[in-house]
């Protein structure tokens, strides 16, 4: 799993006092993140609704038939816990029906805006709730709009906060954001969605990066969140559709993603509706988790689709003699026109539901409105059901909790917090600037963060690294010239009742004092440095090929400033920012492929670490995905031993410039050939498209060798330079001494005395 961090331009919200702790301090919630300049999300083209009227639920170019070999009958992908996953800290995705702050809306007048401020004035109108309505609009003129229709309809617009954020569609569930809990602190999880609604895809990552102030994590899986709901006890329920969308991942590999990125041990799969019945695919449609023991699931009225009937009927044998729960089914069928009238498609926030209704069609849907509120209530006693006229949006294939996210509120009354980077097993070199990185959440305001490094395990905490922080998330440390295998690194949050939390990393890191050699295009290319592109056919064509004959030409040949343009991190504007290398767009289905090579001068023996990073975007929110070759598998993989299509060292979705890295401490034969090469893939996983490209480097860190004076040569006059430095009382790096730390714990002496002896080579 990987944090996502956009160095360049990191947008912060002006408005840093979360909303939870201004509406406890009775005050009004309005901060509005803002987008810098510089970054420019106007790329992808935005859809026009008042020319092109809005977008539907289904997908452009219609959602993929059923497959005719899916299980009829629903069944579970478990995984038992993982001793290693790939992130630190506990993963959780809080239940469908768990505690909520408030609800994510997108408003354009364009969209069905009448249910928009229906669901908005239901939930902040009453005095007795505190629930916050946040609503993502693309500019100042929506959001002017959107105040004056929610205030007229009854909305306590002190408990409304607007996000101006571009977008494409109002079905904010199916493009996110996920949250999930580390350590108790909230994050986002982003997944993949529809491609030609890029502004979409855009979304969860800038609401953590820009606006929340979370850690984001990219999943690199196709899913949508109506697709997705998560239950109890480390459950999640989806349908065959996820497979679908994801050929070529296995179902253990699907279940892999899910564990890794949202805690789910057990994955049940049910078989999807037909599309003829509904044109999504997805569980919301037809099944809604009322509570940890309690399930809605939608049953057909006679006469209509067997299939649509089968699926829902053994869904709820499932749920109730497989998995114990109490069934309770609503009236569902589709009326004229194909129209899938839902009573499941609801959200819950706290002690009330929103349902759909669609009493104005006919009589047959006032009495069916009835039967359905009935069962609510009886499914769910003593909590609230409110009902939403959804007659004007369903036959777009979707009902209110399609265009829902709710927030998930922190329940206790102290932080939680989680250090996300480093978190164990990190090379620090003394000197250097690390990005110390954490995530906090409170029931309230989150007023500042205390951060501290121990040299010895945890056992003291003796070093401050800062004090009094704002709750950004980040930091950038200068790392102590100390030297230790034993650090770790403490964030303590205070709230502004006096509470406070500590939070250590998982696991410890190193410090120690070595040299570092950044290799990049800043001096050239053609002789130690090559780079080659720009397409291949599809995975196929890497597989097992270092060098794909598609890819084989050298950017110098597609764009004469193509090398110096990926030579320095200096690209902060559009697509078409000259400091960026913009690659040719893939022809004929093709994919964006990217091959770079460095001639490295270091000697394995000696290397420490080995960073590899590139710095860029897809177009259009296109997934990018970072690999490096591995010599002895002479296969592509993450630099950790795995190998293959997706098992990538970082990867990215994004509408502006991220940092794809990855580190490799070990097997150093296996990712850099005899005579020092090393070779690295950027590879996007969708067709016709570009990738942009603002830098790429590796950088090695290797242990001191001991040649004092730099001839090349270690001999009697490195000798008596090192038994200066071992003999003096000082005898540390301070003194000079540095290229006799041979063991690059910082400190010269005895140590590395039979370090010196191995590779002392005489006069």
């Amino acid at each position: 799993m990987v944090y996502r961090t956009l160095r360049k331009g990191k947008m912060f919200t002006k408005c840093i006092t979360s909303v939870i702790g201004i509406l406890l301090a009775g005050g009004v919630a309005r901060c509005v993140a803002e987008t810098p300049s510089g970054q420019d999300d106007s790329n992808p083209t935005v859809w026009d609704e008042a020319t092109q009227g809005p977008l539907s639920h289904v997908r452009e170019g219609g959602t993929p038939p059923v497959d005719p070999n899916q299980a009829v009958y629903p069944y579970a992908i478990r995984l038992p816990i993982p001793e290693d996953a790939p992130t630190s800290g506990l993963i959780e995705s809080p239940p469908e029906y768990a505690p909520a702050a408030g609800v994510l809306f997108r408003y354009s007048q364009g969209s069905w805006p009448s249910v928009v401020r229906d669901c908005v004035v239901a939930l902040t109108a009453d005095p007795v709730h505190d629930e916050i309505a946040y609503v993502v609009v693309s500019n100042g003129a929506i959001q002017s709009q959107a105040e004056g229709y929610f205030a007229a309809g009854g909305a306590d617009m002190s408990k409304v906060q607007f996000i101006q954020m571009a977008n494409n569609s109002i079905w904010l569930r199916d493009y996110g954001p996920h949250f999930i809990r580390q350590n108790g602190a909230l994050g986002i999880v982003d997944s993949h969605y529809y491609p030609t609604r890029p502004l979409d895809n855009f979304v969860p990552t800038r609401l953590a990066d820009d606006y929340f102030l979370m850690p984001s994590y990219d999943i690199g899986l196709y899913y949508s969140g109506g697709n997705f709901q998560p239950g109890p006890n480390r459950t999640g329920y989806t349908t065959s559709l996820t497979h679908q969308d994801n050929p070529g991942f296995g179902e253990d590999f699907i279940g892999e993603l899910y564990q890794n990125y949202q805690g789910i041990d057990a994955l049940h799969i049910f078989p999807r509706l037909p599309s003829s019945v509904d044109g999504t695919g997805h569980i919301d449609m037809w099944f809604y988790l009322v509570d940890e023991d309690t399930v809605i699931i939608s049953e057909f009225l006679p006469g209509s689709n067997a299939s649509a009937i089968a699926v829902t009927n053994n869904a709820a044998d499932y749920m109730e003699n497989e998995l114990g729960f109490e069934v309770f089914r609503v009236p569902d069928h589709n009326g004229g026109g194909g129209v899938h009238y839902t009573y499941t498609n609801a959200f819950r926030v706290n002690d009330r539901i929103f349902i759909p209704t669609y009493g104005e069609g006919s009589a047959s849907h006032l009495a069916r409105d009835a039967e359905a509120l009935a069962t609510w209530q009886a499914a769910a006693p003593g909590v609230e059901i409110v009902p939403i006229n959804c007659y004007s949006i369903i036959p777009a294939a979707g009902a209110i909790h399609c265009i829902v996210m709710q927030v998930p509120r922190h329940e206790a009354t102290t932080p939680s917090a989680h250090i996300v980077s480093p978190d164990g097993g990190e090379l620090l070199i003394g000197g250097t600037t690390q990005e110390l990185l954490w995530a906090a959440s409170d029931d309230e305001e989150v007023t500042s963060v205390d951060l501290y490094y121990s040299l010895d395990g945890g056992e003291t905490f003796g070093g401050s690294i800062a004090s009094g922080e704002v709750d950004d998330g980040a930091f950038a440390w200068t790392i102590p010239a100390v030297g230790s295998s034993e650090v770790l690194v403490k964030a303590v949050a205070h709230d502004g009742a006096g509470n406070s939390v500590d939070a250590i990393s998982d696991t410890a890191c190193r410090v120690a004092h070595a040299r570092q050699h950044v290799y990049d295009f800043s001096s050239g290319a053609g002789v130690d440095k090559w780079a080659y592109g720009y397409q291949t056919f599809s995975w196929s064509s890497l597989n097992g090929v270092r060098r794909p004959a598609e890819a084989a030409t050298e950017i110098s040949n597609l764009d004469g400033s193509a090398y110096d343009k990926i030579s320095t991190s200096n690209a902060t504007g559009s697509d078409f920012d000259t400091n960026r290398y913009r690659s040719p767009a893939a022809s004929g289905g093709r994919e964006s492929t990217h091959i770079f090579e460095f001639l490295i001068d270091e000697d394995r023996s000696q290397l420490m670490d080995l960073e590899i990073l590139w710095e860029g975007y897809g177009d259009d929110c296109l997934q990018v995905e970072l690999y490096v070759w591995d010599y002895v598998a002479a296969q592509w993989g993450d630099g950790g031993g795995l190998i293959g299509e997706n098992r990538f060292m970082d990867n990215a979705a994004a509408n502006r410039d991220a940092i794809l890295s990855g580190h490799i401490q070990a097997d150093f034969d296996r990712y850099v050939a005899v005579g020092g090469l090393v070779t690295v893939l950027l590879y996007a996983e969708r067709s016709s498209q570009e990738s942009m490209h603002d830098y790429v480097s590796v950088t090695t860190t290797y242990a001191y060798d001991g040649d004092f004076d730099h001839d090349g040569a270690r001999d009697l006059s490195d000798f008596a330079a090192f038994h200066a430095c071992v003999t003096d009382p000082g005898g540390t790096i301070s003194l000079g001494c540095d290229d006799g730390d041979l063991d690059a714990d910082a400190d010269v002496d005895f140590a590395d005395f039979a370090a010196f002896q191995r590779m002392f080579d005489g006069p």
